[in-house]
């Protein structure tokens, strides 16, 4: 791990409050992540993943604890401020019909608008940076209703990275993909992170594609935040086996590489 503190948690925990009293979901994490890096965050369904991508994001207050971005504490930061330095994709984004591809990645230099005077020599140059980082320059003059999923979720990465982020937060960027999809995806994520010099937190179920692309995995269990592995240490089987609840073993395919397998039934 390299670069500036992009955020950091110190002791937090956060959950929600409804009519049958107080839901805990994160607790007491304790977590740091710097720019250049891709963090991918695992764990089982209701774990927590999006309540920490939440906080990070400034959405979801924490509970106790202390949350910092970019060195000055998160209550500190305004949505605008927060906005301009922190692009979030949720689970689920429509894209909005009627627009081109280019017309849409220009929606993410909303947060640095100045007036209305339409976009400037900045905004075109962010928006046709964006496109070509995201590998979605030849899909600019398409209507967004003629894409396929992969290239729809290129053109939402290119829609965040018009923003200029500093840190970047995907939760499942990859759900609905196809393998294929999801491997381009993750590989462009990596590439991103460490030639734009992005933090990048992504929200992942793939312990083996995480575990190949990402500087860190972080795995979520029971609320609480615990190192996994990364691209030069492989994923714990036994972390794994006890947050997901199934069977996870480890193995060696024919090229050296070690993997996780599933397989059989079990529980926690």
């Amino acid at each position: 791990m390299s670069g500036a503190v992009v955020a950091e948690l110190v002791g937090v925990s956060a959950g929600y409050r409804g009519r049958d009293g107080r839901r805990p979901v994160l607790d007491r994490i304790d977590l740091r992540i710097s720019a250049a890096e891709l963090v991918a965050v695992l764990g089982p369904n209701g774990s927590g993943k999006t309540t920490l991508l939440r906080v990070l994001a400034g959405t979801l207050a924490a509970e106790s604890g202390a949350v910092t971005l970019f060195g000055r504490p998160i209550e500190r930061w305004s949505r605008a401020e927060i906005a301009r330095r922190v692009a979030v994709l949720p689970q689920s984004l429509e894209l909005p019909t009627g627009f081109t591809v280019a017309e849409v990645v220009a929606m993410g230099r909303i947060p640095h608008a100045r007036g209305t005077f339409g976009p400037g020599p900045d905004d075109e140059r962010a928006v046709d940076s964006a496109l070509r980082d995201a590998d979605a320059a030849d899909l600019a003059t398409r209507p967004v209703t003629e894409l396929s999923g992969g290239e729809r979720q290129r053109v939402l990465v290119a829609m965040a990275l018009a923003q200029e982020p500093a840190l970047l937060l995907l939760d499942e960027p990859t759900v609905h993909l196809d393998l294929a999809h999801q491997l381009a995806l993750v590989r462009t994520l990596e590439r991103l992170s460490h030639a734009r010099e992005v933090a990048v937190i992504a929200v992942l179920h793939d312990l083996n594609l995480a575990a190949a692309h990402a500087d860190r995995c972080l795995l979520l269990d029971g609320g609480r935040l615990l190192p996994a592995g990364s691209a030069t240490r492989p994923i714990d089987p036994d972390l794994a086996r006890h947050a997901f609840g199934v069977p996870i073993e480890e193995a060696v395919t024919v090229d050296g590489r070690r993997v996780l397998t599933t397989g059989g039934h079990g529980s926690r």
